[in-house]
């Protein structure tokens, strides 16, 4: 699915022509890019994530904030219109079993700022408006008043889409070659995980220094001016193709395998002048068994209630330009350890809960419910 999202489509990637959550509520405000923040243990809407704060935000190797756009397709678009679901009143009496229409996808990518004289010729890259940041009440947040245009590189890339049988969706994730290094099977602290200089990693800095993340912390600093943050972020990848390396169980070995197979098939049928040649795949992670999903389940773990497995393929899958921060983080190493079906609380007291349902895998769709609903409050409110 990779390839087709990114053939050209009107001199612009297919992806590029898709909607993005804020367009199936009407929202003009937000079409800017806005820097990834960290998970928390809460429940809540992902635009909490992506909006201001000091939690997580990665800083390149030229103190810039990494951006983060979302993409859906048209069979979501037609899925949430044709069943209402864009009213979040809709959402509350909708049937929680329900489960997403096969094709139904969405997508997020990751963007790098380009600095003038930047060699890009390896990444694809696009003309963009990104939000600034700025120092407010002791914290850095977004300055949803400025906006900059700016040259953006794509380092990452999420899929997730429905298939027969895995309402689930199947969670695949993308990054440019260049990016980071692979931790060793055998490390400590004192490792030095490359010799060499990547996108996101500098030259014999050791593990311990790695995705280290300063949210909250004093020591993450802005320079409005020049827009640069600091400290920077050393990243390194965790779990080489999403998965542990030694384990023997689950078929993990024939999983890496296979991803490693199919990366090469593709790279020989692409021209090695081709842009898109320097993407890979990591992995990709879905349910076990057919037909699995079922509303208020945690999946907190690889195994069901009955301790039978019910993940399989990449189980420490992340993007180390999306997930920097928790890649080794139990509750979080994986992409079900936040996209399931539990009840979501809304970010704000006046606000209701979003039910558990099937649904609730999308967090897309999560934003739209609770989008839908500030945007009415607001309403009421003048």
């Amino acid at each position: 699915m990779f390839l087709w999202l990114t053939q050209d489509v009107n001199g612009k990637p297919r992806f590029l022509s898709f909607d993005t959550p804020y367009d199936l509520l009407g929202i003009s405000d937000r079409e800017h890019l806005m820097p990834r923040l960290g998970k928390t243990d809460n429940a809540k809407s992902m635009d909490e994530y992506l909006q201001a704060g000091t939690e997580g935000i990665l800083v390149d190797q030229d103190g810039r904030a990494v951006y983060y756009s979302q993409y859906i397709n048209p069979e979501f678009v037609e899925f949430m219109q044709s069943n209402g679901l864009t009213d979040y009143k809709n959402v509350q009496n909708f049937d929680p079993y329900t489960p997403f229409d096969i094709n139904v996808a969405e997508f997020k990518a990751s963007w790098k700022i380009v600095q003038p004289g930047e060699d890009t010729s390896g990444f694809y890259t696009m003309e963009s408006s990104v939000y600034a940041l700025k120092n407010s009440g002791g914290k850095i947040v977004v300055d949803e008043d400025k906006s900059l245009t700016v040259t953006l590189a794509l380092v990452g890339f999420h899929i997730a889409g429905v298939v027969k049988d895995h309402p689930e969706m199947i969670w695949a994730t993308f990054e440019h070659k260049d990016n980071a290094p692979n931790v060793p099977t055998d490390f400590s602290p004192s490792t030095i995980i490359s010799d060499k200089d990547w996108t996101f990693y500098q030259a014999n800095t050791p593990f311990s220094q790695c995705n280290i993340n300063p949210a909250n912390s004093p020591s993450l600093t802005l320079n409005e001016q020049d827009q640069t943050l600091s400290p920077v972020t050393q990243v390194c990848r965790q779990y080489e193709d999403g998965n542990y390396a030694r384990q023997v169980t689950l078929d993990v070995p024939t999983n890496i395998k296979v991803v490693n197979q199919l990366n090469q098939s593709v790279l020989d049928q692409l021209n090695k002048d081709d842009v898109w040649s320097n993407y890979f795949e990591v992995s990709a992670i879905w349910f076990s068994r057919k037909n699995g999903l079922q509303p208020n389940m945690g999946l907190a773990s690889d195994v069901d209630s009955s301790d039978q497995q019910l993940l399989i393929g990449g189980l420490r899958l992340s993007n180390s330009t999306i997930e920097t921060f928790t890649q080794s983080q139990s509750t979080m190493n994986n992409c079900f350890r936040c996209h399931n079906t539990l009840q979501r609380f809304p970010p704000s007291p006046n606000m209701d809960p979003l039910p558990g349902m099937n649904l609730n895998i999308s967090h897309a769709f999560m934003n739209i419910y609770f989008w839908d609903q500030e945007m009415k409050n607001a309403k009421k409110a003048n």
